[in-house]
């Protein structure tokens, strides 16, 4: 169906929530966990920087429409608690 989304990724997490008061459902596309640095050697710079936690998501309304403009609209703290619910819920997955 044309404007539909489709996952690239296979199966996905999903969220139901709401973004400034509006329902919608947030699709987790990418998560990985920070990394702490690593030595590899006894030598100077024989290490493996440290990374970074990641986690990207997508935001549709209720129609199951992409809606970038919900998604500009996500705050810091939105972000922290889907990465919680997400933390929680993925084993259910």
């Amino acid at each position: 169906m044309r404007g539909r989304p489709r996952s690239e990724w296979g199966p996905s997490v999903r969220i139901k929530t709401r973004i400034s008061g509006v329902p919608c459902t947030v699709r987790v596309t990418h998560y990985s966990p920070g990394v702490p640095m690593r030595t590899t050697g006894s030598g100077f710079g024989d290490a493996d920087p440290p990374e970074d936690e990641e986690f990207e998501f997508e935001v549709y309304d209720r129609g199951g429409y992409r809606a970038p403009w919900l998604e500009r609209k996500v705050t810091e703290e939105d972000e922290i608690d889907l990465l919680r619910i997400y933390k929680e819920r993925r084993d259910e997955y």
